[in-house]
């Protein structure tokens, strides 16, 4: 994957509580923006590592807590303390108005929540503004709407996402 193409949003604080969460220093990114993209690179040493993250919340005064799925102790989650967050392409548009791509998303393999694996993209239909991914999985076809609310989670090196579509939408597929 391009590390270049990662968006810049912020640096890791001090550990909070006793479960291995962080502070998180936001710059310039609404928190709702990336609440829903299951993972944040993290700057170690030049390399930006994916860590996924069980939740992303806001704690009133103290502010935007993170807790990484690897950690589970304050001690532990120390060693990401002042280290710089990105995230990942295609989540967020930058300064330039610039946004995701999605032919991206071509070849990905899709899973649903409630309905399981559903398939690999085969092509993008709709509009710029209204992308519609066209999901195959054997000879069904699923036409699913490209939007970053449905998104739970995406996994750029393993070329997968899992998405939350709205009820009954799968459903017209497979009872057809």
């Amino acid at each position: 994957m391009d590390t270049d193409s990662l968006h810049f949003l912020g640096r890791l604080g001090k550990p909070w509580g006793h479960q291995g969460e962080l502070t998180v220093h936001l710059e310039g990114i609404d928190l709702d923006d990336i609440v829903h993209m299951g993972a944040l690179f993290v700057d170690i040493e030049g390399q930006k590592v994916p860590f996924f993250f069980s939740h992303l919340r806001d704690q009133g005064r103290v502010g935007v807590l993170v807790k990484f799925d690897e950690f589970h102790d304050p001690q532990s989650a120390g060693i990401l303390v002042g280290r710089d967050i990105y995230a990942p392409p295609g989540h967020l548009a930058d300064a330039s108005d610039e946004s995701w791509d999605p032919d991206e998303f071509i070849g990905m393999l899709v899973k649903d929540e409630a309905h399981g694996d559903l398939g690999e993209v085969t092509a993008i239909e709709g509009t710029d503004k209204n992308p519609v991914l066209v999901i195959l999985q054997g000879e069904q076809e699923v036409m699913v709407p490209l939007v970053e609310e449905m998104i739970v989670s995406m996994d750029l090196e393993e070329r997968s996402m899992t998405i939350r579509t709205p009820e009954g939408l799968i459903d017209l597929y497979r009872n057809a």
